[in-house]
């Protein structure tokens, strides 16, 4: 059964496109006005170079091949990127590794000129002198390497062509979008059951495909990895995700003033001590409250202010630049 406001809900539908897209184009536009403001950082031909710190050494990645793509490799610059390279690099061996990066070490004289995009960025959150020793993190990773191995071996491919998607997991992607996408005929024209239907099957959507892509695990194309979020952006703009939850979120997790999670909406909720108190959030646990902030998070909240704010200031909540 239609709802009798059918055409003002597929005009709503329609117009949100549009919007997204002036907001998207602003907000390129407003970079492309504000980058000039991290010269302050580093020269402009440092600029130019893909520089990152790793281990307290300086490297210049600029003309590195990576196995990953330039995507995965470009958010490494300008930061302290030890615990970004630490946590995408289970399988090869460290003095490989150390061997590999040998090779594009900054020069003593030239690393003492060069400075991170955030002076707090010290890379001090974890002690990495024992990291070979520990217990832990070595059992962690054999466990893993062995895993993959072994499902490699099963597959008849290499260790990491077996993290990528198999073609059954892409037949579910394509059937969620499918899915997806076809739904929205009966959502726009104002169907009761599609206004469930039709999120559900974007939510679905999206965390199968659009969340796997840009962590790099859903296909060996780091081109796909990197292209096909675009096709449905209704998480967040896929460049701003690289830097809340890939730079920030997964390598500082629940660490203050570096994951930015932890500062969404800090005037209405308060999830960590790292956040100022203030008197709006004595009623934060309320159903109320959780309803709106939950209710605007994704449409307004990530899709569209996030991404405006760290356009114009150059940094996401306050936390990864």
């Amino acid at each position: 059964m239609a709802l009798d406001s059918r055409t003002t809900s597929t005009v709503i539908v329609y117009a949100y496109g549009p919007i997204f897209l002036i907001f998207t184009s602003v907000c390129l536009m407003l970079k492309k006005l504000t980058s000039t403001k991290q010269s302050s950082h580093q020269s402009s031909s440092d600029n130019n170079r893909l520089l990152t710190r790793i281990h307290g050494k300086w490297y210049n990645l600029s003309t590195f091949d990576h196995p990953g793509g330039p995507v995965a490799l470009s958010l490494a610059k300008g930061r302290d990127a030890t615990a970004l390279f630490e946590s995408h690099h289970p399988f090869m061996p460290r003095k490989k590794m150390a061997m590999i990066l040998s090779k594009c070490e900054v020069s003593a004289d030239d690393a003492k000129a060069l400075n991170t995009l955030d002076p707090r960025d010290s890379g001090s959150e974890f002690n990495w002198d024992e990291i070979d020793k520990d217990g832990f993190a070595n059992d962690l990773r054999a466990l893993v390497v062995d895993y993959f191995t072994s499902l490699a071996a099963q597959r008849g491919t290499s260790i990491i062509e077996a993290t990528k998607a198999t073609p059954w997991r892409w037949l579910v992607v394509c059937t969620l979008l499918l899915s997806f996408f076809t739904s929205l005929n009966w959502f726009v024209q104002g169907y009761w059951a599609f206004i469930v239907i039709t999120p559900v099957l974007a939510w679905l959507a999206g965390v199968n495909y659009w969340h796997d892509a840009l962590h790099f695990a859903l296909s060996s194309s780091w081109r796909i990895n990197a292209y096909l979020p675009y096709l449905l952006p209704l998480l967040s703009s896929p460049r701003m995700w690289y830097h809340q939850h890939i730079i920030g979120h997964h390598v500082y997790t629940n660490i203050g003033h570096k994951d930015p999670d932890l500062a969404h909406n800090p005037q209405l909720m308060r999830e960590h001590e790292s956040v100022r108190w203030r008197p709006t959030h004595l009623n934060q646990a309320s159903f109320s409250r959780t309803l709106f902030v939950w209710s605007n998070a994704t449409s307004l909240g990530l899709n569209i202010i996030n991404d405006i704010r760290a356009t114009t200031k150059l940094t996401y909540n306050n936390v990864v630049f």
